[in-house]
C-alpha cells in the first residue's frame, strides 16, 4: 500500500501548533498559501513555514489590497480567480 503524503504543513509555535491552509506545487516550486477572511493579517504560521522551508514565494489571500513584501504576496480575496496568472 502506498504511503500517504501530508498535503499541509504543521509545525510548532511557542504557544502551540502552526499550519498553513494550502501547499501548492507549481513545476518544481512549492508555494504555501494562507487564506484570511479579515484584514487582521498576522500570518504567524505562514512565517514559520517560510523560515523553515524558504520557499521562493508565499501567498496570502485576504480582505486587504494587493501588495508584495519581502517574503509574501498579499492578494485580495476577489483575486483568487486570477491565481493562475500570479
Amino acid at each position: 500500500m502506498p504511503r500517504k503524503k501530508t498535503l499541509f504543513f504543521i509545525g510548532q509555535l511557542k504557544k502551540g501548533t502552526a499550519e498553513v491552509d494550502f501547499v501548492l506545487q507549481r513545476k518544481q516550486a512549492v508555494i504555501p498559501i494562507e487564506v484570511k477572511a479579515e484584514e487582521n493579517l498576522k500570518a504567524k504560521s505562514l512565517k514559520v513555514y517560510v523560515e523553515q522551508f524558504q520557499p521562493e514565494q508565499a501567498i496570502r489571500f485576504s480582505m486587504a489590497d494587493y501588495r508584495e513584501q519581502d517574503w509574501l504576496v498579499n492578494v485580495p480575496l476577489y483575486g483568487v480567480s486570477l491565481f493562475d496568472s500570479l
